[in-house]
């Protein structure tokens, strides 16, 4: 049996890194953690991803998904990502 290993993309680097600070933040092992708490930690980790690099492109609020779908006001939607 072989085994390739493979380099990660910078981009799955910096979503681990993401993910790794979220769970920090909330003090939850992501392994041991049920599969619904994965999944709201998996979105989170997301959602600040995607902010953090429309951050970075200049772009607004407007321009990245909502967090799990939910309405932003416009004021939020104006602001700076």
């Amino acid at each position: 049996m072989d085994i390739e290993v493979k380099r990660m993309s910078p981009t799955a680097v910096e979503m681990l890194d993401q993910l790794s600070a979220v769970c920090k933040r909330f003090g939850v092992d992501y392994y041991a953690a049920s599969q619904n708490q994965r999944d709201l930690l998996d979105s989170i980790a997301l959602h600040e991803y995607q902010l953090k690099k429309a951050h970075e492109q200049g772009l607004k609020r407007s321009e990245v998904p909502p967090f799990l779908g939910l309405k932003r006001s416009d004021r939020s939607n104006d602001m700076p990502a």
